[in-house]
């Protein structure tokens, strides 16, 4: 009798609610192959161990940006807020710091296994905010110039040789360009073509969208405006009505696929993350291509090039912070890191794992690896209304682009846009 009394009692300790695994739910952004590491991820860590149950779902932009926009704050809100999220940028944690929807993570991370140290330091960077860490690194990404050697050939140009500084990058798109009769058959180059964002110039340009002594947004901050004067002489250059038809005879711009204008030959030098490489190889395989640091004006040097990434964070709310951050610390593991970037043309933000991805080889790699290893990357600054920023500042660039403003006014408008729709709560 004793002994069965002591089976059914260990039976129904065994089967007991209480003993049951932990949830921990994640967002992760995007489908295609940078949604299926995550799940995949998820299916590995919960057979390594036996504590927590990792649930991945897929939320368009992580309910941040995209069609599920505002679904996270709803989420924080509600308190029903995943886990933790992955987002496909850094440009929104310092707003959603502000805000109180992110947990800080400065007490959590030791205990989770997690160290700053272990990261590039410029992808570090940019998960700080206010003395506090708010985010963990999930991928890298840098921004180079790609340009098709077969083109440099046609026009003359020695395609060992790309452009090093802004003089030469303009010259160089000049021979590039082709015209049949007044359309343009082959653009050279456009500053905004692909990832040539305002964000991106302003920093090859010397200048910061934070302010300094206000520590507010600056739209009209030297940089920028001379970012964007200098676009405006393609404007000039070329036409803005026979760059806008051209343009809009190209479709998406920004799109990687069989149909993206470096690819068909349209282009001949455009700014691109190094994650452009493995679209190239899926849909370009012959293209004949060249990478290079993104060109500065003549006289700067460092830093050259642009870094973005995609963050992990943790909302506040979360059930269970501490186990979502060990879920995240066994996804950083250097081996690891090294084999998903592998897998979508990214770069491990861990300072170890570079070197040990597969695709170490490429020359894009070679070169992203270069720039990220040598302090020579930049990334956006800690603005809380980053995101209305980019917003600003694109209506601002565009603007220009169009031939409907000039860079001054552009820019001035835009900041006003900025500070009025903060007066107003928005």
């Amino acid at each position: 009798m004793k002994r069965r009394a002591l089976l059914t009692l260990t039976l129904a300790a065994l089967s007991s609610p209480a003993l049951a695994k932990d949830t921990i739910t994640i967002w992760y952004p995007w489908g295609d192959a940078d949604g299926q590491t995550i799940l995949d991820a998820a299916a590995e860590y919960n057979k390594a161990q036996d504590n927590v149950t990792v649930k991945a779902i897929l939320v368009s932009g992580a309910g941040i940006q995209g069609t599920s926009q505002g679904k996270f704050l709803t989420a924080v809100a509600s308190g029903q807020a995943p886990d933790a999220v992955l987002y496909w940028g850094q440009d929104v944690l310092p707003g959603l710091a502000n805000l109180g929807a992110l947990t800080p993570l400065n007490d959590l991370l030791s205990k989770a296994g997690l160290k700053g140290s272990s990261f590039n330091p410029t992808a570090w960077k940019a998960m700080q905010f206010g003395g506090q860490t708010y985010g963990i690194p999930e991928m890298s990404n840098v921004m180079m110039l790609y340009y098709n050697k077969d083109l440099f050939k046609a026009a003359g140009l020695d395609p060992n040789k790309p452009p090093k500084t802004i003089e030469e990058l303009d010259a160089y798109a000049g021979q590039l360009t082709v015209r049949k009769g007044k359309d343009i058959d082959v653009l050279g180059f456009a500053p905004w073509i692909a990832q040539g964002t305002a964000a991106l110039w302003t920093g090859a340009f010397g200048g910061n969208l934070l302010n300094a002594d206000t520590r507010k947004s600056d739209l009209t901050n030297a940089g920028t405006l001379k970012a964007l004067q200098w676009q405006a002489t393609y404007v000039k250059k070329y036409g803005a009505e026979d760059l806008n038809r051209f343009q809009g005879s190209l479709g998406n711009l920004t799109a990687s696929s069989g149909n993206d204008p470096f690819i068909a030959g349209k282009i001949a030098m455009e700014v691109n993350g190094q994650w452009h490489a493995g679209f190239i190889k899926r849909y370009g395989p012959k293209l004949n291509y060249g990478v290079a640091p993104v060109p500065m004006p003549k006289g700067r040097t460092f830093p050259n090039s642009f870094t973005v990434g995609n963050t992990w964070m943790v909302p506040k709310g979360s059930k269970n912070p501490l186990e979502a951050l060990k879920f995240i610390a066994w996804f950083s593991d250097a081996t690891r890191s090294a084999a998903v970037a592998d897998k979508v043309f990214n770069i491990s933000p861990v300072r170890s794992g570079p070197a040990l991805q597969k695709t170490a080889g490429e020359p894009v790699m070679k070169l992203a690896a270069e720039l990220l290893s040598k302090g020579r990357t930049y990334t956006l600054p800690p603005l809380v209304d980053l995101l209305a920023v980019n917003n600003e500042l694109s209506s601002a660039f565009q603007t220009v682009q169009l031939g409907k403003a000039d860079a001054r006014t552009a820019l001035d408008t835009a900041q006003k846009n900025l500070v009025k729709a903060a007066a107003q709560g928005r």
